[in-house]
Parts: C-alpha cells; sequence; structure tokens
C-alpha cells in the first residue's frame, strides 16, 4: 500500500538542477509511445493516476528546506494535456499540482516529459511503460504476466535508492575541472521551439555498418556528429576552445541496481578543432576515448568526486539560497561553458510480447541542441534536436548516414509549429 507520508533527499546527480533550470535550459526529457490506435485522453488520465501510487518515487513534489531542496510525498491527482509543439518546456514545480512530470497525449502518442532532479531516461522509460499498459487494460485489452512491466510486481526499497550516495567511499576521485568547449552560434527559434529531425535506420543494418567499422553504435553516432560540427562550422577551427560531446552513461551496467532515480554519469569525447581530422580519424579517436573512460574504477572516481562536494561541510552548512548562487555559477563553468552539446543514448526498449502488439514506436528527445537515441521492433530512431535555425549540421550528419549506404527515414516535428 502506498505511503501518505513520506520524502526524500534529492539525488546527487538531481540536486542542480531546481537552482538552474529556466526557460532556456529546462532540464526536460521526453519519452513517448506510439500506439496503434487513437489515446484516449480520459482513460490515459486514470491509468496515469492509478499507475502512480505505485511508482513512490514519481508520486512526490519538491520542497525547499533550510539547506538542500528535498522531495515529499504528493496525493494530488494528475492532469494530463494535450501536446503542444514545444516539446520539453520548463514547467515548475510550484505549478502542475507540485509533480515533477507532465503526461500528454497527440493523436495515437502518449509522451511522459520528467524534470531531471526525478530521474533519468532508465528509470522514466520504467514509469511510461507501466502508464501505457494499464492504459491499455482501461481499453479493455488483457496482458498475461511477463515481469517486464514495474507495475506487475511489488514495489521495491531499491527502487528509491541515491546510488551516488550508497558508492560513495572515500578513494579515489578526480579533478573535475574542465577547459571551456566551443559552441555552436547563430540565431533561435522563437519562443523555445526545438525543431525535431527523427533519423530512423534499420538496427541490423546500423549494426553491421558499426561492426564491421570496429565500433559501437554509440561512438559512431559521436563520431558523426562531432565530424558535423567540424566541417560545417569553420569557426571551430580557429579557436582553442575543443567541440567537447557529452554523453550520459548509465551506471547500473557496472553498479547493478533496481533505482528508478538518477543513476547516469557523463563521459565526454573531445577534438581540437585547430587539427586536419579526417573522419576516419575522429572515429579511432572517439573509441579511445570512450574505451579509456568506460571503465569501472574511473566511474567510481568520478561519482566520489561529485558525492564529496555535496558531503563537503563547508557547502552543506550553506543556506539553500546561497546554494543556489553556488550551483547557478557552478553549472555554467562545470556544465554550459564545458560542452558543445549532448548525446543520450537509451539503448533497445523492450516490451511484453502481447504489449507490442499495442506500440508501434518509441520516442526520446531532449530539449536544445543534441541528439537522443532508442530502438523498437527492429530499428533505431536517431532524435536530432536543435534550436538553432541553422541545420546544415543535422544535414550533414543524415547526409553521412545515407553516404555510408544506411538506410535512412527523416520525419520532423516543423510543420506542427
Amino acid at each position: 500500500m502506498k505511503r501518505s507520508i513520506y520524502w526524500y533527499k534529492v539525488d546527487n546527480a538531481g540536486k542542480i538542477f531546481p537552482a538552474v533550470s529556466k526557460d532556456s535550459r529546462s532540464s526536460v526529457f521526453r519519452l513517448s509511445f506510439y500506439l496503434k490506435e487513437e489515446i484516449i485522453p480520459e482513460l490515459l488520465e486514470q491509468a496515469v493516476n492509478e499507475t502512480l501510487p505505485r511508482f513512490e518515487s514519481f508520486a512526490v513534489q519538491l520542497k525547499a528546506g533550510m539547506f538542500w531542496y528535498y522531495l515529499a510525498a504528493n496525493t494530488r491527482p494528475v492532469q494530463i494535456e494535450k501536446e503542444s509543439p514545444i516539446i520539453c518546456r520548463f514547467f515548475h514545480w510550484t505549478k502542475n499540482n507540485g509533480y515533477l512530470f507532465k503526461v500528454y497525449y497527440f493523436k495515437n502518442k502518449i509522451t511522459l516529459e520528467t524534470f531531471h532532479s526525478l530521474s533519468d531516461g532508465t528509470g522514466a522509460m520504467e514509469f511510461l511503460k507501466a502508464i501505457t499498459q494499464n492504459y491499455l487494460k482501461l481499453c479493455g485489452h488483457e496482458f498475461s504476466y511477463s515481469g517486464k512491466v514495474k507495475s506487475e510486481l511489488p514495489s521495491s526499497p531499491r527502487e528509491t535508492v541515491d546510488m551516488f550516495v550508497n558508492q560513495y567511499d572515500k578513494g579515489s576521485k578526480m579533478n573535475l575541472k574542465e577547459e571551456v568547449a566551443y559552441h555552436v552560434k547563430g540565431e533561435k527559434f522563437a519562443d523555445y521551439f526545438t525543431l525535431c529531425v527523427n533519423a530512423k535506420v534499420p538496427t541490423e543494418q546500423l549494426l553491421a555498418h558499426t561492426r564491421r567499422l570496429g565500433v559501437t553504435v554509440g561512438v559512431y553516432i559521436t563520431a558523426v556528429l562531432a565530424y558535423s560540427i567540424y566541417t560545417q562550422r569553420p569557426d571551430c577551427k580557429t579557436t582553442k576552445c575543443p567541440i567537447k560531446i557529452f554523453i550520459p552513461t548509465n551506471l547500473r551496467k557496472f553498479f547493478p541496481s533496481d533505482t528508478l532515480r538518477n543513476f547516469s554519469l557523463y563521459i565526454k569525447a573531445t577534438f581540437d578543432g585547430r587539427k586536419e581530422w579526417t573522419f576516419e580519424q575522429m572515429l579511432a579517436e572517439t573509441k579511445r576515448q570512450f574505451d579509456a573512460q568506460l571503465v569501472k574504477e574511473e566511474l567510481h572516481a568520478r561519482m566520489n568526486s561529485n558525492v564529496w562536494i555535496e558531503k563537503n561541510l563547508a557547502i552543506r552548512l550553506l543556506p539553500l539560497f546561497l546554494k543556489n548562487i553556488a550551483f547557478k555559477i557552478g553549472y555554467k563553468r562545470l556544465a554550459d561553458d564545458i560542452s558543445t552539446c549532448y548525446i543520450s543514448n537509451l539503448g533497445k526498449v523492450t516490451l511484453p510480447n502481447d504489449m507490442n502488439d499495442f506500440v508501434e514506436d518509441v520516442e526520446f528527445a531532449i530539449g536544445g541542441f543534441g541528439i537522443a537515441v532508442t530502438s523498437i521492433h527492429g530499428h533505431t530512431n536517431i532524435m536530432l534536436n536543435t534550436d538553432f535555425k541553422d541545420i546544415s549540421i543535422l544535414q550533414y550528419f543524415i547526409n553521412h548516414f545515407i553516404q555510408e549506404g544506411l538506410l535512412v527515414t527523416v520525419d520532423t516535428n516543423y510543420l506542427e509549429a
């Protein structure tokens, strides 16, 4: 039975987002399922509210304490909305009945948008799968037990663990200081609109291609994006600020965990634009950097460094309003200034066999400039997002895939704007 009174500390990765988020940097990501039938809004809203009690870490509201933000139980109803053309829009946690997520519908699509203080893509996907299955049940469909959807299983305290603190020790740490990165410049769309261009590629064809090159899909996509920036932005070749692409890594692969809260950490691919690069050289360098960073000991040292900051006595004793100022300064220096863009790869979405019959497709998207990747039913969706009107980087990226013999189908939200 759901507890009516409980609270959590915001996890280590999520602590900074309440202080730094705003219209131009929402810290919101979205996941969507396309079904084979039109959405019935009333049943979807019922499904969300019936599913939520099972997911205690989502049934919360953000509160400001004297020293830290924290998450407290929220028993108010969730109200779904019809989707607007602007994705990942910032929403303040004092609105939306206090919830840190929103559920939208549009034609045959169910969308979950999540504020990053609440969860990462892995945790949010589990919530969306449960909402979708319960919605389909309300529509009259029956499903056999599979164990692949969290709502089929009892809740567990393991789902709400802050794994960063759980894995912390006083061992090795890393210097988090970073050099300033090259930033793409240009005129942006009005009203914080993000252009979404989805490049759909057959998964087996993509895997066969990357195997021939001796790299993973993540390495390949990162190298293609870096090379697209390098070729389409001549000013990156005359600055000492390198192209730096940040890639969140699901730490559950290295530190087994059932948590539905944030448990990912960035690695990065860095390239000096003043050098002469071929794509093959950039691909090899990307692989080298991935291999060096995707090591359990390296990731643990990075985790220790992040948690050490949180545990520092001087920081702990700062009142929240001073922490917010420090967070804004720190985020600019340790996130905004040091990254060119982001790539997030959620991987393959696995559904129960009988649920596959009702789900046509999946989408993963982030606001601003970057790429979000996921796959289902034998195809991979590479969602290219940009808030810039100049889309030459996106065009070069897609053309590179086509020139290498990959079958690419392109769709966009531009006409919906």
